[in-house]
């Protein structure tokens, strides 16, 4: 293994017991951190100097809320934080300090959701095609959960009325499209430097219900080894078993468009989904950071500095089976 892949490794162990400060000031080490692509809705960190081949992504953390959003909200407010994974940008905050390459969306899951393709636009949610097939009926379009959110179980209807055709196409145009060029281009250039890349997509979940009386709290994805070599799954599921956190391979979420999108194992570009369950991090009514956040989002540093010694020091099959 490459010196400086162990000389950063020896300082994953400084973040062991690592306690995020105060939310001020985490809003402040954003702010300062990291530039605003624009007005893209997400903001970047660490993505000039590259030491590691790997990028972060947190695509359903953003808790910005355009106008719009309130003049078409049929809903309560209040209810749209259920689209969130709440607060999952704070996970990363170690990643960051260690310099790691990060992607976090700002603008809300509710304004267009990052994790789901333009063919998955349903029609009812465009003023003048109701009634038209979607591009891609997917079951989670299906569901109400397209690339603009419909409804919501419990809830109904999201939206007073649909959107005009010119404000979605702004929307694809000036959030969705940017932050899957960033990526693509980013995962690109990771590639040619390093012979291989690796896209981790962070995402939060509810607390599962119980199957044969295990309750998973972290769900690893690769779409069933589509997105990522092998190997990627099975070290974070011993490092999860060694840590003595219940976890899933692929079930319930195996993940979605953005590791269909990015991952392409044939060309040594990687693509896993971690969701953790809010209550390993969220107060008991999944809204505000408690006191385990800390903890949990080194739980997360130590997992993904495990997948870096590997894609930095091992050789990788190039196709998955």
């Amino acid at each position: 293994m490459p010196r400086r892949y162990h000389e950063k490794l020896k300082k994953l162990h400084a973040f062991t017991n690592f306690v995020l400060i105060d939310p001020e000031m985490t809003k402040a080490s954003h702010q300062h951190s990291g530039n605003e692509h624009g007005n893209c809705g997400f903001r970047m960190f660490n993505m000039d100097n590259v030491e590691f081949p790997i990028l972060v992504s947190v695509p359903h953390a953003g808790r910005e809320y355009p106008d719009t959003v309130h003049e078409y909200l049929r809903i309560a407010p209040r209810d749209l934080i259920r689209l969130e994974d709440r607060y999952a940008d704070r996970l990363v905050q170690p990643l960051i300090a260690q310099g790691i390459p990060t992607i976090i969306a700002t603008r809300a899951r509710a304004w267009i959701d990052l994790n789901r393709s333009v063919d998955e636009l349903d029609p009812e949610m465009v003023l003048g095609q109701g009634g038209s097939r979607a591009t891609s009926a997917s079951a989670k379009m299906r569901g109400g959960l397209g690339l603009i959110p419909r409804r919501l179980i419990q809830c109904g209807d999201i939206w007073k009325r649909p959107f005009s055709a010119e404000d979605i196409q702004g929307r694809i145009d000036a959030q969705h499209d940017p932050y899957h060029r960033t990526i693509a281009t980013y995962l690109g250039e990771l590639r040619e430097k390093f012979g291989s890349a690796l896209l981790i997509d962070v995402h939060s979940m509810p607390p599962l219900a119980s199957i044969a009386g295990v309750q998973p709290n972290i769900v690893v994805g690769d779409r069933f080894g589509q997105s990522a070599g092998s190997i990627f799954a099975e070290i974070l599921m011993e490092r999860l078993k060694q840590a003595g956190v219940t976890a899933a391979l692929n079930h319930p979420y195996p993940g979605d468009y953005i590791l269909r999108r990015h991952g392409n194992v044939r060309n040594n570009i990687h693509a896993i989904q971690i969701e953790v369950d809010r209550s390993l991090y969220l107060d008991s009514d999944l809204l505000e950071p408690a006191s385990q956040l800390g903890s949990t989002a080194s739980l997360l540093s130590g997992l993904i500095w495990s997948l870096i010694e590997v894609i930095g020091g091992t050789s990788l099959p190039m196709a998955a089976e």
